[in-house]
């Protein structure tokens, strides 16, 4: 968006919503445990099992094995961190 094209208004307050949905979801998954795992386990399967494979799939720019792994080691230390903050023998 910023490197190739000009940006318009519409862009510009996209990206002011966008980040400003990412930030209310991230409030919401701190303050609720419930949250954070509709969040960061039930939404990754859904998306895992009906829209990945046909955004990300082979003949994509994002159909690597790089890409793939990328996304869920992030969501891995999401979860490892989810874990520490709400088991409390760990």
């Amino acid at each position: 968006m910023f490197l190739f094209q000009d940006v318009t208004l519409v862009d510009f307050l996209m990206w002011i919503a966008v980040v400003a949905g990412l930030m209310i979801l991230n409030e919401f998954a701190r303050s609720n445990k419930y949250v954070a795992l509709i969040l960061f386990i039930a939404l990754p399967i859904i998306l895992t099992v009906f829209v990945w494979p046909t955004t990300a799939g082979p003949g994509s720019s994002t159909g690597t094995w790089f890409h793939w792994v990328k996304v869920y080691s992030a969501l891995a230390g999401c979860l490892g961190f989810l874990a520490l903050r709400h088991i409390k023998s760990l």
